[in-house]
């Protein structure tokens, strides 16, 4: 069993049409039945938002088997109860150019994570790992990752494998992805 109780990878499968893949897999699933929501919150900014309504197509599974969800509400869920690692596939619309959301195209690729990361109710203290991936294509093979997340398996500004030591943390970590300029300075 993996030491990180959630695990998340991102993949922008579709630029063109401004879609990534977001699969989560619980280790560890709430036995009477996992709830999950998208958070309506960005840390930094005070104003309610609608994240949940850019999500595609939400599906559960154990062992290749399908599992219920239910939506309770406009952003949460709840699994059906039980055993064994829960994993979540979805897909995230993602179209809005700000910094507080997801936008996606053949340029680049930004992401907060509250607005592409399910929230797995009970488990937002458990350490937890993302897999950033580049999108398939010759048009990508110079894309770059930029993010102040920590990293696991992944070289500096590179895809693969970052960590985060709760929920909390892994939102509080914006990532951009393309063909980025890097600079540096001295302040004072």
């Amino acid at each position: 069993m993996s030491e990180f109780v959630v695990q998340y990878q991102i993949t922008p499968i579709h630029p063109e049409a401004h879609l990534f893949r977001v699969n989560c897999v619980i280790n560890e699933p709430d036995p009477s039945g996992q709830r999950l929501s998208m958070p309506a919150w960005i840390p930094g900014s005070y104003m309610i938002r609608d994240f949940a309504k850019n999500i595609i197509e939400l599906k559960a599974e154990v062992d290749d088997q399908p599992i219920e969800l239910k939506k309770l509400d406009k952003s949460t869920w709840q699994a059906a109860p039980c055993v064994g690692p829960l994993t979540l596939t979805y897909e995230i619309y993602a179209w809005d150019l700000s910094v507080r959301t997801a936008h996606l195209d053949t340029s680049h690729a930004y992401f907060n994570g509250t607005s592409v990361f399910l929230r797995a109710h009970g488990q937002e203290d458990k350490k937890c790992s993302i897999d950033i991936q580049r999108p398939a294509g010759d048009n990508y093979v110079n894309w770059r990752v930029a993010t102040a997340m920590s990293r696991l398996k992944a070289e500096h500004y590179g895809f693969g494998l970052y960590q985060a030591d709760n929920y909390d943390e892994l939102v509080d970590h914006p990532v951009e992805m393309g063909t980025f300029t890097h600079a540096t300075f001295e302040a004072g």
